[in-house]
């Protein structure tokens, strides 16, 4: 798809005043879309599709203390282990019958807002998580916070969808209730542990049965409908949902060093989100073209960001660019290796104010599958070593694969009993038993290797000039 320039001012947050002090992890970009949600159904395969960013130990099952063991982030600045999530919204051809996922990415606010009390705010506490919006909303109550914190922008704004094209993406919106009954990390419903401030659902005191004003979250999923011919009902949900009225959002917390969050919330009282410039949107078919687009486009949004000291020394552009999913994931397409005739589970097409149909019978539920590639036995990689100087590092043979892996490359070098191999760009495999035309056995910083798998959207393979090295010790 082809790179287009938007406007930044169109994707942020446009009615934040600008007399209140906050900060965006802007243009986060997916760690996985999956059907999985921890909170809602945890150990097992959740009830439709969801896009996650964050730490990349997201999982099954949510564990504070292992989750902020995750290798990196998604969100810029590395501390910040936690998990974001909203569903999938996906194209419907309704002539062909497919569900195509339509390209996503995140504007996650964080926004200290004391109301007139100016109650102190604090940072999330360990192992907070929480849920906002309602699956199974089919009306559109404009007094109840719950409904307000939920919205879309296309040129106007409104409770759900659009009866127009949005030439410039849509925004969908969700904003998490900010005060906690300071006892429970969760609750059945995972929201009663939360409320909304008294005065709205985006600032105030907070009620006095939900007495600690945590900091306030803020989700702008952008997403490209604009990349696709309008026709009224394409829009569809992952769970179905063609009105935008159930949306919803999930947030878990893993942050690693909470004095970080703590100390941004009290000094960088003048940081706002005020950005100027152009927003360029990663190309969707070109991996390297992909990492680097997402790379330039998070340092452009970030930039508001160096002015508060502590979120500033955490940042680490690099690793959240080349960041992958550690944990395995439920074993099945989502849309993205080809189209769908249909949505992944019980999802049927669901349009107007009834109930959400059922299947009978309902399909079968997928085993769960590791993200990244086994190697073969006796394989090991040592991590990413930078290519040689005048010429290829492994120099004895090699082969180009449109569904390369790191295990293809070890099996292929193997085969031909070469000890090192090498895999770059995502998908050029290269064997040798020596290091040549300058290269060395000496490891760079991991994140170097950011290119995409041909053959495996959850794992690296190389870099520009970069080489993730595997070693086989039997091979000669």
């Amino acid at each position: 798809m082809a790179l287009t320039r938007i406007s930044l001012s169109l994707l942020l947050f446009s009615v934040i005043p600008t007399a209140y002090s906050y900060w965006v992890f802007g243009g986060a970009v997916p760690l996985v879309t999956t059907r999985l949600d921890s909170i809602v159904s945890p150990g097992e395969v959740s009830s439709h599709v969801h896009t996650v960013l964050g730490g990349s130990r997201f999982g099954a099952n949510y564990d504070f203390n292992d989750l902020t063991r995750s290798e990196c982030s998604t969100i810029l600045v590395q501390s910040d282990k936690s998990n974001y999530w909203a569903p999938q919204l996906y194209y419907l051809d309704q002539a062909a019958g497919t569900y195509t996922p339509i390209p996503t990415f995140f504007n996650i606010y964080y926004l200290p807002r004391p109301g007139p009390k100016n109650e102190q705010i604090h940072a999330f506490p360990n192992g907070l998580r929480m849920l906002a919006g309602d699956v199974l909303r089919r009306v559109n109550n404009a007094t109840n916070y719950a409904d307000k914190a939920i919205s879309y922008y296309c040129l106007d704004e409104r409770a759900d969808f659009f009866e127009h094209q949005c030439p410039n993406a849509m925004r969908a919106q969700i904003f998490f209730p900010s005060c906690w009954d300071g006892v429970n990390l969760d609750s059945p419903d995972h929201k009663s542990h939360m409320a909304y401030p008294l005065q709205d659902y985006n600032t105030g005191d907070c009620p006095d049965t939900h007495p600690v004003h945590l900091i306030s979250l803020f989700y702008e999923m952008i997403v490209r409908v604009d990349l696709f011919p309008y026709v009224p009902g394409s829009w569809v949900y992952s769970f179905g949902d063609t009105t935008g009225l159930g949306l919803h959002a999930d947030f878990q917390d893993g942050w690693e060093d909470k004095s970080l969050l703590q100390n941004a919330i009290d000094q960088c009282v003048e940081v706002n989100g005020d950005v100027t410039g152009t927003l360029a949107y990663p190309s969707q078919s070109n991996p390297t073209l992909r990492s680097q687009q997402n790379n330039s486009l998070k340092l452009m949004i970030v930039r508001h960001i160096l002015a508060c000291a502590p979120l500033n020394a955490a940042i680490n552009n690099a690793a959240a660019a080349a960041c992958k999913p550690e944990m395995s994931i439920p074993n099945e397409n989502v849309g993205f290796t080809s189209a769908l005739t249909k949505l992944p589970g019980c999802n049927l097409l669901w349009s107007g104010t009834g109930p959400k149909p059922v299947c009978d019978p309902n399909p079968p539920t997928p085993s769960f599958a590791p993200t990244r590639s086994t190697l073969p036995s006796g394989w090991t990689e040592l991590g990413c070593i930078v290519e040689g100087t005048t010429g290829r590092a492994f120099t004895s043979a090699s082969t180009t694969d449109p569904a390369m892996t790191k295990t293809l490359c070890a099996n292929y070098c193997g085969n031909l009993n070469f000890p090192f191999a090498g895999v770059e760009y995502g998908d050029e495999c290269y064997c040798g038993s020596e290091f040549s035309n300058g290269a060395v056995n000496q490891t760079v910083p991991w994140s170097d290797c950011s290119v995409t798998c041909a053959g495996n959207p959850n794992e690296n393979c190389g870099g520009p000039n970069r080489l993730s090295f595997l070693y086989n010790p039997t091979k000669h």
